[in-house]
């Protein structure tokens, strides 16, 4: 095998020869697998990483408050941990790296993984052997889980894989991986990439609705394994800002979007990354991987997409203009072509033809979202006039 990143058939082969115990085959993605809980779970007196050494199951012993009845909504801010149903046996080259999944990150779920003896959140180091539980904080409103429900993912790797800006730049004079909405290529000229690989994305703030605010409230319910819950209830659409600009106000959670569309070659994988803080006092995701395929498919006859950002503001108030650069993407390298894209076949996604600012796959869709069509001085809920 090349050294790379591990598209589904590497992450398949694995599940088969037992580094992976307990993986579902059917929850394999293009280049992750799906993580998902069991139905042990403990309310937590506060957040804790282990020492060295020191197991979870150890820890609990001093972290947790009770045991918890899966069956009851977790509360809005409380503290859970729960014990996932995979655990790793991996080889002594390789590692690993978690994310939540866009249907998480979307609704403000917090959601780490942690294992025994890795004092770090998210990752697991070089031949990993134990079990893994997932630290969840409902960050807006309560949220009803069940088990086997998939908040988190795990990419493998056997060695960094993260493009260089020399290899990156080669790969877009061969294929440009930016395209404006109407599918024109963004000339190299136009793109800022830095010394770490990362290609720079801005904000669209001209779309109809340009994004929706998160209504927290303590009292409402997300039933995680529901499709029908009414959008309105959770989040507020942002109308188009006639000023060009829209005022995000500390603690509070948005979803917004990239105006650049972008491709991934089935060759490849993005991560979204750590952004510069000097260029923006917000993050701008929790859900960070994007399959190979992504505005792409198998040969390019998808239409590039742009990306949804979960922005949450960590210390003031920011003035967000459109055009403003919001994020960062790095691309890795897969140690083999992905046989499975994004979007394609079984493949196929909740968000595959995603245009503008779109909440998750929880809520049902309403057909005209048209910010001509709203209340937008409800003192309540904006609802459609009638």
């Amino acid at each position: 095998m090349a050294l790379g990143a591990f598209p589904s058939q590497c992450i398949e082969r694995m599940i088969a020869d037992g580094e992976i115990v307990g993986g579902d085959l059917a929850r394999t993605q293009p280049s992750s697998l799906d993580l998902t809980i069991s139905d042990e779970i403990y309310k937590m007196k506060g957040v804790f990483l282990p020492r060295a050494g020191e197991s979870i199951s150890d820890l609990l012993q001093e972290g947790s408050l009770f045991p918890w009845d899966l069956g009851k909504p977790l509360e809005c801010q409380g503290i859970y941990l729960i014990r996932l149903r995979e655990t790793l046996a991996l080889r002594p080259t390789v590692y690993a790296r978690t994310n939540n999944k866009s249907s998480t990150g979307r609704v403000n779920l917090q959601a780490r993984v942690l294992a025994d003896g890795v004092p770090r959140f998210d990752a697991l180091p070089r031949g990993y052997h134990g079990s893994l539980w997932l630290l969840v904080i409902p960050r807006s409103f309560s949220v009803k889980l069940s088990a086997g429900d998939a908040l988190n993912q795990i990419r493998f790797f056997n060695a960094e894989s993260t493009l260089s800006r020399t290899e990156l730049e080669a790969l877009y004079a061969y294929d440009a991986l930016l395209h404006t909405e109407n599918g024109i290529h963004i000339a190299r000229e136009h793109v800022e990439l830095d010394d770490r690989g990362g290609v720079t994305l801005t904000v669209d703030l001209e779309q109809p609705i340009v994004g929706y605010k998160c209504r927290p409230h303590g009292g409402t319910v997300l039933d995680f394994r529901s499709t029908d819950h009414d959008p309105l209830d959770f989040f507020e659409p942002i109308p188009r800002p006639k000023n060009g600009h829209v005022i995000l106000r500390r603690d509070e959670f948005f979803i917004l979007s990239t105006l650049e569309c972008i491709r991934v070659p089935p060759a490849f994988a993005c991560e979204m990354v750590a952004y510069d803080p000097s260029k923006g006092e917000f993050r701008s995701h929790y859900a960070g991987f994007i399959d190979p395929g992504f505005g792409y498919g198998r040969s390019g006859e998808i239409p590039a997409a742009p990306l949804v950002l979960e922005v949450l503001l960590q210390d003031n108030d920011v003035i967000l203009r459109h055009g403003q650069p919001v994020c960062q993407v790095a691309y890795e390298r897969l140690a083999e072509p992905a046989t499975r894209v994004y979007g394609v076949g079984e493949t196929g996604s909740h968000y595959t033809l995603q245009r503008g600012p779109r909440l998750s796959k929880h809520f049902r869709t309403i057909p005209d979202w048209d910010a001509t069509s709203w209340n937008l001085h409800s003192p309540t809920h904006l609802r459609p006039r009638t």
